[in-house]
C-alpha cells in the first residue's frame, strides 16, 4: 500500500520522548525513520525480557530503525555526514549550542545537503533571553499562563500529567513545522530551520483565554470561566458511586433540552446566573442533582439525548471505551515473545493512504549494521567502526 510519506527519509536524534512523537507519526505514514542512539545505551533495564517489553510497548519509537553512533568521535560525525546527504529531515532536541558544539549543527549540514529540513526542539527555543535555561513541561505550562487556568478556584494549579507541553506542544508542534517546511520546499527546491519551543507552543494552545483577555481586558483565572468550570453549567460533579461527569452547555438551546429532560424548566432562565448568590445556589442545585445517580448511570442517560455530558474515565477504562476500539485508538497486535499486546493508534485518519504499525520500538542499535550497509561500508569497515567505538 502506498503510503503518504514513502520515500522520505528522517533522521532522530532526539533524546527524549515528545519530538519523537512527531517522529513516529511520519513513520507511520510511511517515512524512512532512523533513530540515533548513544553508543551505550540499552532500552530500559539491561534485561532482554524487560527490554522486549519496553519495545513492544514503548509506541514512540514504532516504525523506526535504529543505529548505534558516537556523535563525539569523528568516526561517528563522519557516518553523519554520510547520512545526512540522504536525508530530508533531522529532528533533535538538544539545548541549543549542542549541535553546533558537536559539528552538526544546521548551519553545518545544509551546506552537505540544501534540502533538509532541520527542526530544532528546544524549551525556550534557539533565540531569546531564557534561550540556554533549563526547563520541563510544568515550568512551559507554568511560564506560558496554562497552569494558571488549570484546577479548583480556591486551590492550587493542577498539573495536568505532561499532556500539554510535552506531547501536545513539543510532540505536535514539530510534526506540523516538519509537513509546512517539506511542502515549502517543493516550491523552493531548499530545506530550512524550524525552531519550535515548548513555551511558544503551549503558549499558542491557551489561545482562547489570550484573545479574551486581550479583547474584554479581564483577567482569566482558573474555576471562573464556562473554560474551567466555573459556572454551574460548565463544571465537573460528583455522582452517586464516588466518580465524576462532566457538564458543559454553552450553547442555550442544548441547555434548555437539559433543564426540560431533568423536569426543571424553570432553570432556563439561570443558565448565566446574575450574581454569585445566584451562582451558588445554582451550583447547590447541580451538585444535589447529580449525586442522584451513578457516573454511568447518568452516561447512559445522557447518550439517549442531546446533552453535553461526559464521564470521567480512568485509563484503563478509556482503554474499553467502544468509541475509541471502533476508531482503532486500542490496537491489539501480535508480539513474537509477549503475544498479543496493546498500543495506542494514530489518530491521524486518512482515507487513501492510511498510517500503519509495520515494526515495533527498535532496540537500541538493532539496524547498525543494516543501515551502515546501506550507505555503502563494507563488511570490514563496519567492524573498524565497532573497534574504534564509534558506532555499536
Amino acid at each position: 500500500m502506498i503510503q503518504a510519506l514513502d520515500g522520505i527519509k528522517v533522521l532522530d536524534l532526539c533524546r527524549g520522548y515528545p519530538p519523537a512523537f512527531a517522529a513516529m507519526h511520519m513513520g507511520d505514514f510511511g517515512a524512512d525513520v532512523i533513530k540515533v542512539d548513544p553508543v551505550g545505551y540499552v532500552l530500559a533495564l539491561p534485561m532482554e525480557a524487560a527490554a522486549q517489553t519496553m519495545s513492544a510497548y514503548t509506541f514512540i519509537d514504532r516504525n523506526k530503525r535504529s543505529i548505534k553512533l558516537n556523535l563525539k568521535s569523528e568516526q561517528g560525525k563522519e557516518v553523519i555526514y554520510k547520512l545526512i546527504k540522504k536525508m530530508d529531515v533531522l529532528v533533535e532536541n538538544s539545548r541549543p549550542g549542542t549541535m553546533e558544539k558537536l559539528g552538526i549543527g544546521y548551519d553545518t549540514l545544509k551546506e552537505i545537503n540544501p534540502r533538509l529540513v532541520f527542526c530544532a526542539v528546544s524549551g525556550y527555543g534557539q533565540t531569546g533571553p531564557y534561550r540556554d535555561i533549563v526547563g520541563h513541561d510544568a515550568n512551559f505550562m507554568a511560564i506560558s499562563g496554562a497552569l494558571s487556568l488549570i484546577g479548583p478556584k480556591d486551590g492550587p494549579p493542577c498539573w495536568p500529567s505532561n499532556m500539554v507541553a510535552d506531547f501536545a506542544g513539543a510532540g505536535l508542534h514539530p510534526l506540523i513545522g516538519i509537513l509546512i517546511a517539506l511542502q515549502a520546499r517543493e516550491r523552493t527546491g531548499k530545506g530550512q530551520l524550524v525552531d519550535i519551543a515548548y513555551l511558544d507552543s503551549v503558549f499558542s494552545l491557551i489561545s482562547f483565554d489570550a484573545t479574551m483577555y486581550m479583547v474584554s481586558g479581564e483577567k482569566r483565572r482558573r474555576g471562573l470561566t464556562p473554560q474551567t468550570g466555573g459556572e454551574p453549567h460548565c463544571s465537573t460533579y460528583l455522582t452517586k458511586d464516588n466518580e465524576y461527569i462532566t457538564i458543559q452547555f454553552i450553547e442555550t438551546p442544548f441547555w434548555k433540552n437539559f433543564c426540560e429532560a431533568i423536569g426543571r424548566p424553570d432553570l432556563i432562565a439561570r443558565q448565566w446566573p446574575k450574581d454569585d448568590a445566584d451562582r451558588q445556589e445554582m451550583f447547590k442545585i447541580m451538585r444535589e442533582l447529580f449525586l442522584t445517580k451513578t457516573r454511568d448511570e447518568w452516561w447512559e442517560w445522557a447518550k439517549q439525548r442531546q446533552v453535553f455530558f461526559g464521564p470521567v474515565l480512568y485509563i484503563e477504562e478509556a482503554m474499553d471505551d467502544p468509541q475509541l476500539r471502533s476508531r482503532q485508538m486500542i490496537m491489539e497486535k501480535e508480539h513474537p515473545v509477549l503475544g498479543k499486546i496493546k498500543q495506542l493508534g494514530n489518530p491521524l485518519k486518512l482515507s487513501d493512504t492510511p498510517a500503519q504499525f509495520k515494526t515495533y520500538c527498535p532496540m537500541p542499535g538493532e539496524h547498525t549494521d543494516e543501515i551502515l550497509g546501506e550507505m555503502g561500508y563494507s563488511v570490514a569497515q563496519i567492524q573498524k567502526l565497532r573497534e574504534t567505538k564509534a558506532v555499536e
